[in-house]
């Protein structure tokens, strides 16, 4: 889309400057995110960028929301699917994380988690796991979903950095399969 196009339409340019950041982001680190990067790379002009955000960390903050809120979507597409109540959220977490680490741009799964060494956003990734957890109270206290949970967790950074065991998607699929496990409810094979 040309500049003349995307000036008429704002909420286009606001996508493709939190996708940029989350690719300079996946690219360059955190620290390595600057405005005139972010700019160039959503082919707009600083000036536009401020027309949007009103300073690096406010962009910054607008992207780790976005990037909660495309993983919500999709861990709530998951959680209409299943009828099963206990450890459903958990099972819906779970599964999204591994989705993630399969769609061809990877840039927003990478973004997600460089973006936690900034205090102020792991504290949004807390409140927002917290928020979600409320609705499902007897998830957060059993321990079988919450060790499913954190090696869903384990599994995306040991992804981030490439780990060649895990690129293959049959041995990936056998992990899923393992830490679903976890989630099964009394009487299962645990």
């Amino acid at each position: 889309m040309d500049a003349l196009k995307r000036r008429k339409q704002p909420a286009l340019v606001r996508v493709a400057l939190l996708d940029a950041v989350a690719q300079e982001a996946a690219q360059r680190g955190l620290g390595g995110v600057t405005v005139l990067g972010v700019a160039e790379r959503a082919g707009v002009s600083k000036g536009a960028l401020f027309h949007h955000f009103a300073n690096r960390q406010q962009l910054l903050e607008a992207a780790y929301a976005d990037c909660l809120l495309r993983f919500g979507d999709e861990l709530d597409a998951i959680l209409a699917r299943d009828t099963l109540a206990h450890g459903r959220f958990t099972r819906a977490y779970v599964t999204a994380t591994f989705d993630a680490m399969q769609t061809e741009d990877r840039s927003w799964v990478k973004f997600s988690l460089t973006a936690l060494v900034e205090p102020a956003f792991a504290d949004l990734w807390r409140n927002w796991l917290a928020a979600r957890l409320e609705a499902f109270p007897a998830e957060r206290a059993d321990p079988h979903l919450r060790a499913a949970r954190l090696a869903a967790d384990g599994f995306w950074l040991q992804m981030l950095g490439c780990w060649q065991e895990d690129s293959d998607a049959g041995k990936r699929q056998v992990l899923l399969q393992c830490i679903l496990e976890l989630t099964k409810g009394e009487g299962s094979t645990r």
